[in-house]
């Protein structure tokens, strides 16, 4: 079942801690997909002495307006940029501190080293990149810029581990990571030509960039698709509070993703 609102092809735009990226797989054509916007506003709350209509709805304006600028000061005030930002980074912690490597290495042969863990990591950013753009992909949007932001966030991490693994070669650290970028990039492609297709579609895309070609296992794919399909349908069943306000992603476990023998 294809994610209903999330299904957001992603443009481009993204910042990467300022690493340049190139387009790979230029004969795909991107496209934007937007769908099921939410329309409510969001509600400050303001108490205030009720001695007559008028004087009630003043007390209501003053409190409220007080409250908003409090909130907007210390930026904590719903859909402004410095929410999101704070936002980007919960939605990239509950991948980076919640899911389960060591069940992914296990079940899927992955070696135990960083490009297993960013492989993981960012099929799993993928996922929130893709529901943010529900929220809105055009330029200025709080979806646009929610994406970009977990984007940052995850290449920061990416940096500080790479860092501390290749203390004492900091030139190829920096050409390492240069090269993730760029597949970084051409699996958001394919993986997003994948959620917008068939299983079949999605599968191939999975087994060239996470099993990067090298899985003979045809049921390991066929559990990996199911598992992407079911954290897709996770995260398009989430209200924009859940989402954004107050993010509260469950991912499921890897472990209660089976597929039928």
């Amino acid at each position: 079942m294809l994610c209903t609102r999330a299904a957001a092809r992603l443009a481009g735009g993204l910042t990467t801690s300022g690493l340049a990226t190139q387009q790979i797989y230029k004969h795909h054509a991107v496209a934007a997909a937007v769908a099921a916007r939410f329309t409510d506003p969001c509600r400050l709350c303001s108490t205030g002495v009720v001695d007559s209509p008028g004087k009630a709805a003043k007390q209501t304006t003053e409190d409220g307006s007080i409250l908003k600028r409090v909130l907007t000061k210390v930026g904590f005030t719903p859909n402004t940029k410095a929410r999101l930002k704070v936002t980007s980074h919960l939605l990239y912690e509950s991948v980076a501190d919640k899911i389960n490597y060591v069940a992914f290495f296990r079940d899927f042969n992955l070696p135990n080293t960083f490009n297993s863990w960013f492989l993981v990591t960012e099929l799993h950013v993928w996922l929130l990149m893709m529901r943010s753009m529900a929220e809105g992909s055009e330029a200025g949007e709080d979806g646009r810029f929610l994406r970009n932001c977990i984007v940052e966030a995850m290449w920061g991490d990416v940096n500080t581990r790479a860092k501390k693994l290749g203390a004492n070669n900091p030139s190829r650290t920096r050409k390492q990571i240069e090269t993730l970028s760029e597949q970084f990039q051409a699996a958001l492609i394919a993986y997003d030509e994948g959620i917008m297709s068939d299983d079949r579609v999605l599968a191939c895309a999975l087994w060239r960039r996470f099993f990067e070609m090298d899985c003979e296992d045809y049921a390991k794919i066929e559990r990996l698709v199911k598992y992407v399909r079911e954290q897709a349908f996770m995260l398009d069943s989430l209200t924009r509070d859940q989402f954004i306000t107050k993010p509260n992603v469950a991912w499921l476990d890897l472990d209660k993703c089976k597929v039928d023998a």
